[in-house]
């Protein structure tokens, strides 16, 4: 009797669905004949969904601090993962969120930050679509981005919607290498940053991680670590039998939960269990659950309740008549012990592919061609594709065929988009293995043949991808040839992107299509594919992939010039990979032949020497002159300025006995041959050299101001960070008060960051802490902002700056009181015997002289003048560690 109340209970709350009319079910619009899969019912997913809206309903809360939250959902393919998280879209819309997505592929892995670029393009379609906040959101980006919101809108197009149009502006900075990869970082960053509120959050959902790139992995962690950006909620979906230990997709979420900042919330989809497979079939079969408990029970045997899985062997069921729609008994029936004996496949991939097999040959077709591309595939690629007069059906035609059997959906783009990505898999398996090279050949090859130049730039990665997956199959030389060129070609525009692996693998992949003759017929094909490999390697930290590079075009190089460019990315990946012995001892070779001669060990006689000759040259010209100094045009001594450009950043932290010579010798290069950019920094490191060494303040603060002159004339705003901590951070201080060079130091922090020199920016963040400290801002407000700095730092990988800055923060906590012994720098941010040790066992001179000058001033302080001549004697040599800081020099 109960079970009968129950099933009444049932047909009474969902007449349309349990009863139907007599009259009218044959012709009716309810079609009881079609199977009802609901795609908008989410079955034993009430927890998970209960989690997701919680975690969103954190950032969203104007009161919620340390807003920053990352939902991990993890489980098989088919298990609805991702349906999960789109049937809460609308929810996370209703409730005020942009909800934004992008998807990784597993065929188009190589093609550069696809997923998150199409995310943030939604993104900003929505912000230009916000007619009520359109105004704001207009002023937000442009003040938050400024000139630089350029580069990124090459990237992201619909973000040149929300920027004004920029005619005649400044000069874009010119960075390049991972330079421009920190530049992009920070920009995007930036954007969202300035966009996102608790009234507007954005959720930004990623799918399918398992297949991302390095690239967009390293992005994923620089937005999620980013303390200041609030109200952001990141969803992310991947297999787990997909990821195994050490996948880089469980390294980059290592390094976000050791940084600490994020909020991780792991979400695992299984299996449906017995009742919710029931429900599934009752509501596709419109019949109650009590009637189809035997069907949902043989079903759950055979599938495990894989949520896919059941739908397309319910699907196949309907197919082949075993499950079937009885017109005079007005409900469906089954074949159960056919059911039961029926063997089916291991799982859905296969099931679908025998579906597929049963489809017209040219929807067959169409599927195998889309199937080559991956998940998804624009529109007007395919329409190029059959434009080629070897094909004879339209492929676009029959994928609308494919659309209507619910096998793909018609997507924004335009594009195709298979249902599911085993649909995908099942489709790519009718291309038998031992062919498919050779079917990507021919994709690729129709693709090259039939595009414009336009197209083909646009489309490039499409085509170059196609074409190195049956690459193999080229039996023509020349044509090989040509494809290398076009691999160098994306390898360049990869780069451009800042998506570095995909760049090296393009390159990679052009070095394999040339043989060792080349290097005779095609020369400049072959240094250009060596030398921007190794670049890109270096990036990536690659040191013996680099090296191996490089060597091949130094040893089939014949001139210093053909050989110029892979000295200069040695002498930087050997500095970078702590090779600095390497880097010092080429440079200097390099130099030598550029007619620059640097000795091999440096006295004090040598640098005298050179001061002499520079302020020799210096008198023979006016102040104006000086100023009105010719461009330099003498490629040699242009490359000469580079090199020791680059050795000044090691000479400083290493050599410091070298700085006043190689900033002596790129003065006086540029004083006889004329100036470049990096003069600017030749003008700044020499104020520097003679402050510290000569102790002529007045002619340094007077080079400190033309190095600013030469810095605005070349419109160099990469080298401003460089320029302003040798101005603002040594040479002013000696002459301004010092919070006069507060902004100077704060604007050239943003600089470094907005220009990807986070080295620059992070030492200038340090120099602004000491000055303003130095300088009498309150301490409170001052060391909140120290704290972030430092988060700021880790964030960069900026360990050792992060290192020298302890001895900073901490003092200034002995000055609050936040320490047990108030000269003693020990309490919460560090321990000076533990750092102490530190700089003896690595030889950090300039970490022990901070230690002792902030411990010094505590000393002193507090009434220890004993203790504090003694630590004077143990850090006599502050000035020359520090180059004449008027700080340290000051203060010791």
């Amino acid at each position: 009797l109960e079970e009968v109340q129950e099933d009444l209970q049932l047909m009474m709350s969902n007449p349309e669905k349990f009863l139907a009319d007599s009259s009218s079910a044959i012709g009716s619009t309810k079609n009881y004949q079609s199977l009802n899969i609901r795609t908008d019912i989410l079955y034993d997913r009430e927890e998970e969904t209960s989690t997701l809206l919680e975690v969103f309903s954190q950032i969203s809360s104007p009161s919620c601090t340390n807003r920053s939250r990352m939902v991990l959902i993890s489980g098989y393919s088919g298990t609805g993962k991702s349906s999960l998280v789109r049937k809460l879209e609308h929810e996370f819309i209703r409730r005020g969120a942009r909800f934004v997505s992008g998807k990784f592929d597993e065929m188009q892995q190589i093609q550069p930050l696809s997923a998150i670029m199409n995310a943030l393009n939604e993104y900003c379609n929505l912000l230009a679509h916000d007619t009520v906040h359109i105004d704001r959101n207009r002023a937000a980006v442009e003040e938050a981005l400024g000139s630089e919101g350029q580069v990124l809108a090459a990237l992201i197009p619909n973000l040149s919607r929300l920027l004004a149009e920029t005619i005649g502006g400044p000069p874009l900075a010119e960075v390049s290498g991972r330079e421009a990869q920190h530049r992009l970082a920070f920009l995007i960053r930036l954007l969202l940053r300035s966009t996102c509120s608790s009234s507007n959050p954005i959720v930004l959902f990623l799918d399918d991680l398992q297949w991302a790139d390095s690239s967009s992995l390293e992005l994923m962690r620089s937005l999620v670590t980013d303390v200041a950006l609030d109200n952001m909620l990141f969803v992310g979906c991947y297999r787990d039998n997909e990821v195994e230990p050490g996948h880089s997709l469980f390294e980059c979420l290592e390094s976000i939960r050791r940084f600490g900042i994020t909020t991780i919330t792991s979400i695992c989809t299984s299996n449906l269990n017995m009742a919710s497979v029931n429900a599934l079939i009752s509501d596709a079969l419109s019949t109650l659950p009590r009637a189809t408990g035997s069907l949902s029970e043989a079903v759950f045997q055979k599938t495990g309740g894989n949520a896919l899985f059941v739908t397309e062997f319910l699907t196949s069921l309907r197919d082949e008549g075993l499950l079937q729609y009885s017109l005079s008994r007005r409900k469906w029936e089954w074949e159960m012990e056919h059911i039961r004996s029926r063997t089916i496949a291991q799982n859905a991939v296969d099931l679908m592919t025998a579906k597929l097999l049963r489809l017209a040959p040219e929807v067959h077709q169409a599927l195998r061609v889309a199937s080559a591309f991956g998940a998804h595939c624009l529109e007007e690629v395919l329409q190029i594709y059959d434009t080629d007069p070897c094909h004879l059906s339209s492929t676009v035609a029959a994928l609308d065929i494919a659309v209507a059997e619910g096998l793909m959906a018609k997507v924004d783009g335009p594009a195709y988009r298979f249902s599911h990505d085993q649909i995908q898999s099942a489709a790519y398996k009718l291309i038998l293995e031992s062919e498919r090279e050779s079917f990507h050949l021919h994709v690729g090859k129709s693709l090259w043949q039939q595009s414009s130049e336009d197209e083909i730039d646009e489309y490039l990665f499409v085509i170059v991808d196609q074409l190195h997956r049956g690459a193999c199959r080229i039996s023509d030389h020349e044509e090989e040839i040509r494809l290398a060129e076009l691999s160098l070609t994306a390898g360049r525009k990869a780069a451009e992107m800042s998506a570095f692996l995909p760049a090296s693998a393009y390159l990679q992949a052009g070095i394999g299509l040339i043989s060792d003759g080349d290097w005779e017929w095609h020369r400049e094909l072959c240094f250009d594919l060596y030398n921007w490999c190794a670049e890109m390697e270096y990036i990536l930290g690659k040191f013996d992939e680099v090296k191996a590079h490089l060597e091949e075009v130094i040893k089939k190089g014949r001139t210093l010039r053909e050989k110029l460019r892979a000295y200069y990315t040695f002498v930087q990946s050997s500095g970078s990979f702590s090779n600095t012995g390497d880097a010092f001892a080429t440079a200097l070779m390099v130099l030598e032949h550029l007619g620059e001669s640097i000795p091999s060990e440096v006295t004090q006689f040598e640098v005298q020497q050179e001061l002499l000759a520079t302020q020799a040259l210096l008198r023979t010209k006016t102040e104006g002159e000086l100023l009105q100094l010719k461009p330099m045009s003498d490629i040699d001594k242009l490359e000469a300025m580079r090199f020791l450009n680059l050795l000044l950043l090691y000479v400083y932290a290493e050599r410091k006995e070298y700085f006043p010579i190689m900033a002596c010798r790129m003065l006086q290069l540029s004083l006889t041959y004329g100036v470049c950019k990096e003069s600017a920094v030749a003008f700044g490191a020499y104020g520097v050299s003679i402050c510290g060494l000569l102790g002529d303040t007045s002619n340094a603060y007077r080079f400190g101001k033309i190095a600013l002159t030469l810095l605005e004339r070349f419109q160099a705003k990469e080298c401003l960070p460089r320029v302003f901590i040798a101005v603002y951070g040594f040479i002013n201080n000696w002459t301004d008060p010092l919070q006069s060079s507060l902004p100077c130091l704060k604007e050239a922090i943003n600089t470094g960051l907005s220009t990807g020199n986070n080295d620059f920016a992070m030492a200038n963040a340090s120099y602004y802490q000491d000055v303003s400290l130095a300088s009498g801002k309150p301490l409170g407000p001052l060391v909140d902002e120290m704290n972030e700095y430092a988060t700021q730092m880790l964030d960069l990988n900026q360990n050792f700056m992060y290192t020298l800055n302890l001895s900073l923060r901490q003092f200034a906590l002995n000055l609050l009181g936040k320490s047990a012994d108030p000269v003693k720098l020990v309490g919460k941010v560090m321990d000076e015997g533990s750092l102490l040790d530190l700089a003896e066992e690595k030889g950090l001179s300039s970490l022990r002289c901070i230690v002792y000058k902030y411990r010094l001033c505590l000393e002193v302080f507090f009434g220890e003048y004993e203790r504090a001549v003694e630590t004077a004697e143990l850090n006599r040599n502050i000035d020359k560690d520090h180059m004449g800081r008027f700080s340290s020099v000051a203060n010791h």
